[in-house]
């Protein structure tokens, strides 16, 4: 946790704020007039909270209530901070916080976004913040018109939100004669001049190119595709998650489809040993085996009836049957019909 101070009645020395335990202030970029000799903040003094090891961090505030003078506002207000920054030894890609010092409501938030908007068009997104009581801190952070938030005690109701850089508790001290607000922070980064920034790996081309990869992989809002069904907590599926659910289902068909190939060759071997004889339906094919013993056996006396007498036929004296045509006789109980000499 670092500590730090706020202050606009006058400019305590940098050697008396650190030997009190502070190592950051919060200076403002524009003047106070006669009652607040010490609000602006000056390259003179910026020089010697740099030498004493002390880190900035820079306010704009004229009046308290000025963010509601919408989006015009925010572009003048934005355009005098910078370079006021920059008279003091800053950087144009360090962040300044833009006060609403006041107890804004809901429908106040219309202009206070205007005017962040407006700052936002001279500075970059990245580099706007904001000052003030909860509500309206946490309303720009969720609306996306600040990047950085400075949390005030008041106006809170004893709520704090956790995005907030730097929070300003409530408690006052006086350094070398000057009543000063004290600030806190637990973030490495929270908007001083003086912090180590790597140079971003990423274009913001390529940055947005990987983000739109990200939402084509994970869906909208990373919560996974509608279309591609939900898992078994009945979440939405990412891609991933599809594709593993369909290798999942092409594995369970190859297992079926092995299966019914072994059933077909099971089949076209049976086929194969019943081809070469017919075999007949059921019910019949419970009297099948009786059946052809019978017909074997009917085919074998048909063989030798050539050489058995038939009844009521006689004998010839070569000992064969004589046929109708030859004895001129009919079978016994036919009726007699004439037969010419010849």
């Amino acid at each position: 946790m670092r500590f730090g101070l706020d202050y606009a009645a006058g400019r305590p020395a940098p050697s008396a704020i650190t030997a009190n335990g502070y190592d950051f202030v919060v200076r403002y970029l524009s003047d106070g007039g006669p009652s607040l000799p010490g609000k602006l903040l000056t390259p003179a003094e910026a020089d010697d909270l740099r030498a004493h090891g002390i880190s900035i961090v820079a306010n704009w505030e004229t009046t308290a209530a000025r963010m509601l003078d919408g989006y015009g506002a925010g572009v003048t207000d934005a355009r005098a901070a910078l370079a006021q920054v920059l008279r003091c030894g800053g950087r144009a890609d360090r962040p300044i916080y833009f006060s609403a010092d006041f107890d804004a409501t809901p429908q106040q938030q219309v202009p206070i976004d205007a005017y962040l908007d407006g700052a936002a068009s001279v500075l970059g997104r990245s580099n706007v913040g904001i000052y003030g009581g909860y509500w309206p801190v946490s309303r720009a952070l969720d609306g996306g018109t600040a990047t950085w938030a400075w949390q005030t005690v008041a106006w809170s109701g004893g709520r704090v939100d956790p995005r907030i850089a730097i929070y300003q508790n409530g408690e006052q001290v006086t350094i070398d004669g000057v009543e000063c607000d004290v600030n806190q922070t637990d973030r490495m980064d929270f908007g001083q001049w003086d912090a180590e920034t790597e140079e971003p790996d990423l274009t913001p081309e390529q940055d947005a190119a990987l983000r739109d990869i990200q939402i084509q992989l994970r869906g909208p809002g990373l919560n996974g595709w509608p279309q591609l069904g939900t898992d078994a907590q009945g979440r939405n599926r990412t891609v991933v998650d599809g594709l593993a659910a369909a290798l999942a289902r092409i594995d369970e068909l190859r297992t079926e489809i092995s299966d019914l190939e072994a059933t077909t060759a099971e089949l076209k071997a049976e086929l194969d040993r019943v081809s070469g004889k017919q075999r007949w339906p059921f019910p019949f094919s419970l009297v099948e085996g009786p059946a052809t013993a019978f017909a074997d056996q009917l085919a074998k006396l048909e063989q030798l009836l050539p050489d058995v007498p038939l009844p009521g036929w006689g004998t010839g004296p070569n000992g064969h049957s004589d046929s109708p045509a030859a004895s001129g006789q009919a079978p016994a109980g036919s009726v007699s019909k004439a037969v010419s000499d010849n």
